[in-house]
């Protein structure tokens, strides 16, 4: 019997063209961050809820509407009660407070499973979690989500900006002591004897300044 790993050419019956999905990448536009930011502002504190649909969709990644709604619901500051309202949206975004960036057993049972997509909010990290549930006959197989914020503009290109590094030498190495660019770094890294040379410099010069002290003191004694 031959074993796959001892013919490769038998490998190749077991490729597929198949893609393997383990995690879905949503785009959210920067007009949905926005809205959540500013509900956010208006409340004390209190978690909070919005709605939207899905624009398009590919087999590995999920666009987001910036069109939103805000179901009629009480709110703590650790729970939403959804209150009736009549809306059809298939995506839901709640609040968590900072550092909670899982779903509770509460947000599994009463809030993700009602929605195609549900997402997590906090203040200070945006989206931090998600699910998107496939249906499967009469049951639904969360998968994990990662999400993007469209921002709406094209990659920049800084190619025309260069950062400067500015040197901390002293008065005497002051024609060296210039605005450089990133390539002329070595320009600043100075030899053992230039450093030792500057400073048997500095002490001479501190040398003189407290000799020329102590003789003024010994002219106003005299004096």
């Amino acid at each position: 019997m031959k074993y796959l790993n001892e013919n490769k050419t038998e490998q190749s019956t077991w490729e597929s063209d198949l893609k393997i999905i383990d995690k879905i990448k949503v785009i959210v536009p920067l007009k949905l961050l926005l809205v959540c930011n500013s509900i956010t502002a208006k409340l004390d504190g209190e978690e909070f809820s919005i709605v939207t649909n899905i624009e398009s969709r590919t087999s590995d990644t999920i666009t987001l509407s910036d069109k939103f709604y805000i179901p009629k619901q009480h709110v703590t500051a650790g729970s939403i009660d959804y209150l009736p309202d009549e809306y059809s949206h298939t995506v839901v975004i709640h609040r968590h407070p900072n550092g909670m960036n899982n779903f509770s057993k509460t947000d599994q049972d009463f809030i993700n499973q009602n929605f195609e997509l549900s997402l997590l909010y906090t203040e200070k990290d945006y989206f931090v979690n998600g699910v998107f549930n496939l249906k499967y006959e009469d049951a639904i197989i969360p998968v994990p989500v990662s999400t993007v914020i469209e921002y709406g503009i094209e990659e920049i290109d800084i190619a025309n900006i260069e950062p400067m590094i500015y040197s901390t030498g002293v008065d005497s190495l002051a024609g060296r002591n210039e605005t450089k660019g990133l390539n002329d770094i070595d320009d600043f890294l100075y030899s053992y004897e230039e450093l030792l040379c500057e400073i048997n410099e500095l002490n001479s010069r501190l040398e003189f300044l407290e000799n020329e002290i102590q003789q003024n003191r010994l002219s106003e004694i005299v004096t």
